[in-house]
């Protein structure tokens, strides 16, 4: 005999559900009607914190356009609403890459510009009159609280309750690694590639639950990675995602009708839609990003052949694994045929961007991925930065969610360990961990609230369940006639189903099974349990108070917008600093139209975007040698790169924060310039620029033309210019722009390096690997 202890008891995802113990006897309960009501308010209180934490960079500088790269978003966007989807489709801007231009139509994920551009439509359609500026100042912070909405539905349907999900929602809404890519006026692809990532990933997983989920929310979960393709170049991510999880499915005995129907519509569908995009094409066809879930959708097809083989023939069990080990060695056979028909170089190269995230971050083997602050490896106090307590708390949901592995629960686990990884590699994907971290985080909360309230909402076991306690010594089932569980010589012990059913009343029971003296002592002493629940209720409060103080604080950090910036005046008080867009509008009210600026490729979106003039390049950093030749005027002698910069520009603009007391100005950034440049003319010796300690420059870089333009009547060291002349400096320093002298004719026909360029500076250079190439 042995004693009969209280069953587990999980909800459908696999965790412990209230709604199991009887829901009559419990509050918060999946289906309690004022349960409901709460979890709709809270849902709605997520929601308004999303928007609202969004908005202090509205609050503190108005609607403005932040940072680069939401300026040529925000430019691409004007294009669409003023000339429609099929000019725009095709356009060519000749106001960018001097003298190159750039196919945008062809090479831009359009999702967040048709995004905001049927959001203006529709808002003006229906009588409020609001510009195309304050729509997109504002899609991040709507989309913020869809987002928030899309983890409260991800995380219910993996976790298998709705309070985990209302929590996952509260803590995503002013989760800082969120926030940092979706802050208002940051109107940038990621803001709305966020929502559609979790939503994706909860199309995909409701789509499993049941054998009939798939008809509905199979195509619902391809549709949504579609527009997942549009937003952001991202969506390999989500693919390889969906592809990991299908694959693992398989390989854990859990192939399902759902999982084959669910992926085949993904697949198909989705890969169908993806190609519609110019900027795709043909790439997940021939990618190798693409090719595991290609892979993936091939050894479901097989798989499901060899099911429905073994149902028409009825095999057994040794027969099926030797008939599907045959099938599988077919198709592996025909699948290796097949590629040696396909042409050499069929198949492109991992992309640089995915190369480093499997290794060091600086030998990526590119500089110009290289140079790129956000490609850098993620400090381990970044966490706790952009998490905070949520960095603590999500590794007990993701055990919480080990422990009850269903199919959904399978790829919170996949999604948590992958997003984990790559988030370390790189810091900007700490973004695509956000969701994982707030759902884990959620779960874990979730399962503290519901046990926590238990104790307050029940009194004591009801009678049903004292019997039941009594029954737990092998005597006391004897006197009351009980059956008990026995557990027969090499058997398994049996437990007797109207006691497993009467023991699945109460959470409580659960956490102590066979854990007899433990459960007695828990059974007697409600009081302490309410102690305790007090004490865990009020370290979640006090807990909860931190975190919002700490996202609060690095929202107003994260809402700077760069292009303006908030200093002290002398007497204490704030002012405005409002250097950049001083220096941009000096251009658009001083220079021709025509003209074209020199500049660092950062500032090219910005240069466009607000001067409206036109740029040498910028950060769609498309073409490496183009960028090269760029880095090669600047980082030369004045008199060499003015024989060269003479051709292709008409003014040069610098930044020179430092003078103003930011550091991060183009000094800082001529490591990076001097080794793109070096990496395809000869004559560039990449590692010869730099600032030596006590803020001196090397040799190299003291003869440099950027140094020069950097320093010039602000550092008595440098001497006078030659071609160039100073015509702006902006009110702080910060920002300098000089007139080319003696400017040469320019060249026509648009697209093309003019002929002394080509002949002396292009006949030159090496080209760059492609294989290396961003």
């Amino acid at each position: 005999l042995t004693l009969v202890t209280p069953t587990v008891c999980f909800g459908r995802g696999g965790a412990p559900s209230l709604a199991a113990m009887g829901e009559k006897k419990t509050m918060f309960g999946p289906n309690d009607q004022a349960a409901i009501v709460v979890r709709v308010a809270l849902l709605a209180v997520a929601c308004w914190l999303a928007w609202d934490i969004r908005l202090l960079a509205v609050k503190n500088y108005g609607r403005v356009i932040h940072e680069f790269d939401p300026w040529f978003n925000f430019r691409a966007t004007e294009y669409l609403v003023a000339n429609g989807w099929k000019k725009f489709s095709t356009w060519f801007d000749t106001l960018v890459w001097y003298p190159l231009g750039r196919p945008v139509g062809t090479t831009i994920y359009p999702g967040i510009q048709v995004t905001a551009a049927v959001m203006y439509w529709g808002v003006n359609k229906l009588g409020w009159e609001v510009s195309l500026n304050d729509v997109c100042v504002f899609v991040p912070a709507v989309f913020g609280a869809i987002a928030t909405i899309s983890v409260y539905l991800l995380a219910s349907e993996v976790s298998g309750t709705p309070n985990a999900g209302v929590a996952s929602a509260l803590i995503f809404s002013i989760l800082p690694a969120h926030l940092m890519r979706s802050v208002a006026g940051g109107y940038d692809n990621e803001s709305v590639a966020v929502t559609a990532i979790v939503m994706t990933f909860f199309l995909w997983t409701r789509s499993l639950r049941t054998p009939k989920s798939w008809i509905i929310f199979g195509p619902l979960a391809a549709l949504s990675y579609i527009y997942m393709v549009a937003a952001w170049g991202g969506y390999t991510f989500v693919l390889n995602m969906v592809g990991l999880h299908a694959a693992m499915m398989i390989m854990l005995g859990r192939f399902s009708s759902q999982l084959h129907l669910s992926y085949t519509i993904f697949i198909v569908l989705g890969t169908l839609g993806a190609i519609q995009f110019p900027v795709v094409g043909n790439k997940p066809l021939r990618d190798m990003e693409h090719v595991g879930p290609l892979g993936v959708f091939i050894a479901m097809q097989v798989m499901a052949f060899c099911e429905w083989a073994r149902n028409k023939y009825k095999m057994s069990e040794e027969s099926f694994k030797e008939f599907r080990f045959r099938v599988f060695a077919i198709a592996v056979a025909l699948v290796a045929v097949s590629l040696a028909f396909f042409p050499a170089g069929y198949w492109g190269p991992i992309s640089n961007r995915v190369r480093s995230l499997f290794i060091k971050h600086t030998h990526t083997g590119n500089p110009l991925v290289d140079s790129v602050a956000e490609h850098q490896a993620t400090k381990p106090e970044a966490y706790w930065i952009y998490f905070h307590l949520v960095f603590y708390a999500t590794p007990i949901g993701f055990v919480m969610a080990l422990l009850k592995r269903t199919d959904a629960r399978w790829f919170l686990i996949f999604y948590t360990v992958l997003a984990a990884y790559f988030s370390r590699k790189m810091v900007r994907l700490i973004l695509i961990l956000g969701p994982a971290a707030a759902i884990c985080a959620g779960m874990m909360i979730a399962f503290i609230f519901e046990w926590a309230m238990e104790q307050f909402t029940v009194v004591d076991f009801p009678e049903e369940e004292e019997e039941e306690a009594e029954a737990t010594t092998p005597s006391s089932a004897v006197k009351k006639g009980m059956k008990t569980s026995v557990t027969p010589a090499g058997g398994k012990k049996k437990t007797p189903k109207k006691e497993e059913k009467k023991s699945e009343h109460h959470l409580s029971v659960q956490l102590l099974k066979g854990k007899s003296f433990l459960e007695a002592g828990y059974r007697v002493h409600t009081t302490a349990r309410k102690i305790v629940a007090a004490l865990l209720m009020g370290a979640m409060a006090w807990g909860a108070y931190n975190y919002q103080e700490h996202c609060h604080s690095m929202a107003a950090n994260l809402s700077e917008p760069q292009i303006m910036l908030r200093g002290r005046s002398r007497d204490g008080g704030f002012v405005i600093i409002d250097d950049f867009r001083e220096a941009y509008w000096w251009l658009r009210d001083n220079t021709p139209e025509d003209a074209r600026i020199m500049a660092w490729w950062d500032y090219g979106y910005q240069i466009t975007g607000v001067g409206n003039r036109t740029s040498i390049a910028d950060g769609n950093t498309w073409n490496h040698e183009h960028l090269a030749l760029l880095g090669k005027c600047l980082v030369s002698e004045e008199e060499k790169s003015h024989k060269i910069t003479r051709h292709l520009a008409d003014y040069m603009l610098v930044w020179s924060t430092r003078y103003a007391g930011m550091w991060g100005d183009d000094l800082a950034k001529v490591p990076h310039i001097a080794r793109i440049a070096g990496s395809v003319y000869s004559d560039i010796y990449g590692n010869g620029y730099y600032m030596e300690s006590q803020n001196q420059p090397s040799p190299m870089l003291r003869n440099s033309l950027l140094y020069r333009l950097h320093g010039w009547r602000l550092n008595p060291s440098v001497e006078p210019l030659k071609h160039f002349e100073e015509v702006y400096t902006s009110t702080n320093m910060m920002v300098r722009i000089y007139k080319v002298k003696d400017v040469a004719k320019r060249h026509e026909p648009f697209g093309e390096y003019p002929p002394w360029i080509q002949k002396n500076v292009i006949s030159k250079s090496k080209a760059y690997n492609q294989r290396q190439r961003n």
